[in-house]
């Protein structure tokens, strides 16, 4: 999030998405009253909470890297009355940054360079997006694979929601455990999701770690004057053998 006069960046098109995800859940719970059980009901309340202490923590990130942060709080304001977890009245608010996103696209439409254009931000994007990807799919499988099966031990939404948290992040606590065969199997792709989604984090952790100085962006100026002044210096290297060779001619 920021003035948007660098352009697009990846974590806009991931602030986007969870915006998307934002309002449908919020539409769940008013509309979905007859659809869902209270405990899916208040499921769908915490994980919308969950996301809009993202968009706070994405807000105030900016705002403090922001170098001129009167200009980026006056560009990017309305994006706070959405981003309130206990206000769900105001989640509708979120659609701004999504036509938002949708104009940027069309004035500038390649999503390859939107990727490239920030390395480390978009690595920390698409390890997010999979995350969330990840818990929504799992939750829903093992849901829909065991809920209120004889013998179950997950009776509701919660329940599942929490076994995929826990399997996720290959903690495996033990208190709930898949009672069938399609059960297992899910567990043993989340396990191996989890290690990947952690190794990939720990990877990106280390990466900041090791340049603790530079952004991509910084690093991009620094090649670059680095290669101008290596141009530099083979054109003075020419002009020196041209000053020779007529010498010699001489």
């Amino acid at each position: 999030m920021r003035n948007h006069s660098s352009g697009l960046r990846s974590m806009d098109l991931l602030m986007a998405l969870l915006s998307i995800v934002s309002v449908t859940l919020v539409g769940f719970r008013w509309l979905g009253d007859g659809l869902f059980s209270t405990e899916t009901l208040a499921l769908f309340y915490d994980l919308d909470s969950l996301i809009c202490y993202i968009f706070l923590s994405h807000f105030f990130y900016g705002w403090f890297c922001a170098s001129d942060k009167r200009a980026f709080f006056k560009a990017n304001w309305f994006y706070l009355p959405g981003s309130l977890p206990m206000v769900e009245q105001l989640r509708w608010a979120r659609l701004i940054q999504l036509y938002r996103v949708i104009q940027l696209l069309r004035s500038n439409p390649s999503l390859l360079a939107i990727v490239n254009k920030e390395r480390n931000e978009t690595r920390l994007a698409g390890i997010l997006l999979l995350f969330f990807l990840q818990i929504g799919v799992g939750t829903a499988l093992i849901y829909w694979i065991e809920g209120d099966k004889p013998g179950s031990q997950i009776h509701n939404a919660y329940d599942a929601f929490w076994w995929t948290l826990v399997t996720l992040s290959t903690i495996g606590y033990g208190d709930i455990v898949p009672q069938t065969e399609e059960g297992r199997f899910v567990a043993s792709l989340l396990i191996l999701f989890g290690v990947g989604l952690f190794s990939a984090l720990s990877g990106f952790m280390a990466s900041l770690f090791l340049q603790p100085h530079k952004g991509d962006g910084e690093t991009d100026k620094w090649r670059h004057h680095y290669n101008n002044q290596q141009e530099e210096l083979l054109r003075e290297v020419r002009a020196l053998r041209n000053e020779v060779r007529e010498l010699k001619n001489k």
